[in-house]
């Protein structure tokens, strides 16, 4: 018989397991620039989305950027050279948004965006940091 403290750490790790961002070792970076990148976790905590919520995304052509924060669309110009990234000034829609945990996941997707300093690609995984540390990673929104 299994113990009860074991079966519920079993069934947490599976669930974490099962929420991980793909990694893909052995893959190539996927590419900034042309991705379209969910975000997956920020400040290093998983966003939830319920059942119906649209995810957070983005994606870089050229020199802007552009996307969905599950509530509203921004655009905005971006640079980037090797790990470096700077996001420029957002035009961000302003639609109410009424549950509260998509405005949270708003509210972090564009403060770590606006914070950002460095990017790195790992398989298909995005972080964006600072010096500090790790603000929000994205993982690719297709498999490639």
């Amino acid at each position: 018989m299994m113990r009860p403290h074991i079966a519920v750490f079993l069934a947490l790790a599976s669930v974490v397991a099962c929420s991980s961002p793909q990694v893909s070792v052995g893959r190539p970076p996927a590419p900034l620039v042309g991705t379209d990148w969910r975000v997956f976790e920020m400040h290093e905590l998983p966003t939830i989305g319920g059942p119906y919520q649209i995810p957070a995304t983005f994606r870089i052509d050229s020199t802007t950027a552009t996307g969905f924060t599950g509530c509203n669309r921004f655009t905005g110009p971006v640079t980037y050279t090797n790990d470096r990234i700077k996001f420029g000034a957002l035009a961000v829609t302003r639609m109410a948004c009424l549950d509260t945990n998509i405005g949270r996941v708003e509210a972090g997707m564009l403060n770590a965006l606006r914070a950002a300093e460095r990017q790195k690609i790992i398989g298909d995984t995005l972080i964006l940091s600072t010096r500090s540390g790790d603000l929000a990673r994205f993982v690719v929104t297709k498999p490639r």
